[in-house]
């Protein structure tokens, strides 16, 4: 080892800030080094802090994938607390998960809309990715433009 070099990679923080929609896809990160480093302990875990900001109770999963078109088969992220977060007003949730594909998915899989603020810490590194308006895992509400009276003279 050289002077100046760690040990191991230092654990990177994320932070997502999103809706939350019933039964769609808010955020979509990649893991820019999604192999894991060599490390001993268990590299593939991360540590994810669930916060609910908004003032609805709702739920959320992550979801897992290689191939994040239509197609793709996606995968629960499975961790020593469970897998689901459920978030009331002002609620806050961490759990230890554990994933292996370079794409990870906020998915809301309760029956209402809020907003979530989470982090993630992990020895990859992640990187928020765009969604398109015809993107099915998107919500549409989010997009779609609504006219909005104007000021009064």
């Amino acid at each position: 080892m050289m002077p100046g070099e760690y040990v191991a990679p230092m654990v990177r923080k994320t932070w997502v800030f999103c809706p939350v929609v019933s039964g769609y896809v808010t955020s979509r990160l990649q893991q820019q080094d999604w192999f894991p480093p060599a490390t001993s302990g268990m590299p593939t875990s991360m540590m994810v802090t669930f916060e609910n900001v908004g003032n609805t109770a709702f739920s959320v999963v992550l979801n897992e994938t290689s191939d994040r078109s239509v197609s793709g088969t996606r995968s629960r992220l499975v961790g020593f607390n469970g897998t689901a977060a459920y978030l009331v007003p002002g609620g806050q949730q961490t759990l230890l998960l554990n994933g292996h594909l370079p794409y990870t998915e906020v998915y809301c899989t309760g029956t209402t809309t809020g907003n979530l603020r989470m982090q993630i810490d992990s020895q990859r590194k992640f990187v928020e990715l765009g969604f398109g308006k015809d993107d099915p895992f998107y919500p549409p509400v989010l997009w779609q433009a609504h006219e909005v009276p104007g000021p009064l003279m």
